[in-house]
This record gives structure tokens, C-alpha cells and sequence, in this order.
């Protein structure tokens, strides 16, 4: 396994991270005659697997369903990095105490004094309670709750605005083959401020690999994107396309760890040759 510096955290990480979405909840594309997340043995099978093959990065969620729980059983005593995440509501009157339930409640699962990363989950440039979230991961932070804060962001004008906080440690984006878009500012920004960048969607959410054929029409444009792809590389199989879409992420300097969601032990060690 190769290893990377994130940024100003100085945290040494794994160049693939270990996205456990898929083993807290059905998540992704549907396909017919399979069933979705993996039981409790597979799900601890698959993440011993992880770090017996040198991941020590490993992503998650409260709103992962079991997530948090899973990675607390296997890992949460070892040495290894978690980054979990908080929501901003803004239905919520008081953002702060919110968090701070959120927090301890994550210390539980994982069986640990202190969160290495705490992410703001989708944190949108508009939300009226960002000072209240961000005082909020602060004071945790100084009390040593907490040793580094993130964020987590989808649109692109939201994410520039982020990147230009001095605040954050760590800005988990989306890139992929398919879509570059946070190359053009957001990665450059985060870069200039020495973030710890933490790619996803490398897979843009199933759409490069044969999942794809499962979508309804709606979605035809980018499954002709992929075809466009898969023609250009001179590639043959889905399988094929999925390992370069990811190995293009992997290959992308500026991304310090590229964050893979796996539903089996097959798209682990499919991730792990890569």
C-alpha cells in the first residue's frame, strides 16, 4: 500500500480510503437479484481485510445507518484513522448542542477519547448556522474531543467558498474521470492552504462501473459518457473501466486519499490491485 501526507495534519494515509456508506445501509444503484449491504460477519470480514491490507483510512457517517457501529466492533481500537461527520440543521435551534451530542455519541461507538476527523456533511454555502457549527467544532477541538476538522461538500461554488476558510484541515470532494470540475478552483484553493484533500465518487456513484446498465432512461447521458470512455481507452469490459476510473484517481497528486465504498470482499481486493 502507498501512503500520503494529508495535508496539514501531517496524518500519514493510505492512498486508497475505505468509504463504508455500502456496508451501513443499501446505497447505490439497485441490481436485480442481488441484495444490498452485506451482513455483520461479511461487514467485519471486509473491514479486517481492509486493514490487514495496509488501509488506514477509513470514512463514515452517523446518517450511515450501522456504520459507525461496525467500525467502532473492528477497528476502533486500532491504529488507524476515522473520519466521521456531523450534520448542520438548520430546523435544529441549538446547532452547538446538537454536535455536541453527535460527537460523544461517535466517541461511543468507536470506544475512543478523541475523533481524529470530524467532517460537516454537506455543508452548503447558504446555511444560516455555519458560525454556530464551526464554534461549536472548535471548542471540541480545544478541549481535545476532536484533533482535526473537515468538511464535506458537493456543490462546487459551495466548496470554493469552503476551501477559502483557514478553519478547515481537511475538504473531501467529488472527482472522478467523468467529472473534473473541482480541479479548475476548489483543489487548487485547498492546495494553496495545505488541506488534507480527501477524494470521492470515484466510481461517480456506479455510473463507470456495470451498474450503470441498470439505470432508467433519465440517466442515458452519462451512460454514454462511460461507453465514450470505455471506446477512447480501447477497453472492452466494465470491469476494466472501473479499474482505470479508479486508478485515475489514485494517480492524481493532488488527491491525498481516494475513498472506495465496497459492498463485498470482491470490490475490496478489486480496490486494493488497483
Amino acid at each position: 500500500m502507498n501512503y500520503r501526507i494529508l495535508g496539514k495534519t501531517g496524518l500519514r494515509v493510505s492512498a486508497i480510503g475505505f468509504g463504508s456508506v455500502e456496508l451501513g445501509m443499501d446505497y447505490g444503484i439497485k441490481v436485480p437479484g442481488k441484495r444490498g449491504r452485506p451482513n455483520q460477519k461479511e461487514s467485519e470480514g471486509i473491514l479486517q481485510r481492509a486493514l490487514d491490507s495496509g488501509i488506514n483510512f477509513f470514512d463514515t457517517a452517523p446518517s450511515y445507518g450501522d456504520s459507525e457501529r461496525l467500525l467502532g466492533a473492528v477497528i476502533g481500537s486500532k491504529p488507524c484513522y476515522i473520519a466521521t461527520k456531523v450534520n448542520v440543521d438548520e430546523e435544529n435551534g441549538d446547532v452547538g448542542r446538537a454536535i455536541r451530542a453527535s460527537i460523544e455519541n461517535s466517541l461511543r461507538n468507536f470506544n475512543r477519547e478523541c475523533l481524529d476527523i470530524v467532517q460537516i456533511h454537506n455543508m452548503e454555502e447558504n446555511t444560516r448556522k455555519h458560525d454556530d457549527a464551526l464554534n461549536a467544532l472548535g471548542d471540541l477541538q480545544k478541549k481535545g474531543l476532536i484533533r482535526f476538522i473537515g468538511t464535506s461538500l458537493y456543490g462546487s461554488q459551495d466548496a470554493l467558498s469552503s476551501a477559502q476558510k483557514d478553519f478547515f484541515d481537511v475538504l473531501q470532494i467529488a472527482y472522478n474521470i467523468l467529472d473534473q470540475r473541482t480541479m479548475e478552483e476548489i483543489i487548487p484553493m485547498a492546495e494553496k492552504k495545505n488541506m488534507g484533500i480527501v477524494g470521492r465518487s470515484a466510481y461517480f456513484r456506479g455510473m463507470l462501473t456495470e451498474r450503470v446498465k441498470y439505470l432508467d432512461e433519465e440517466w442515458d447521458f452519462f451512460k454514454r459518457s462511460a461507453e465514450e470512455i470505455k471506446n477512447k481507452a480501447g477497453i472492452d469490459s466494465w470491469r476494466d473501466l472501473s479499474k482505470l476510473a479508479l486508478k485515475f484517481c489514485i494517480s492524481t497528486k493532488e488527491l491525498d486519499t481516494v475513498l472506495v465504498g465496497v459492498q463485498t470482499m470482491d470490490e475490496l481486493e478489486f480496490a486494493i490491485e488497483a
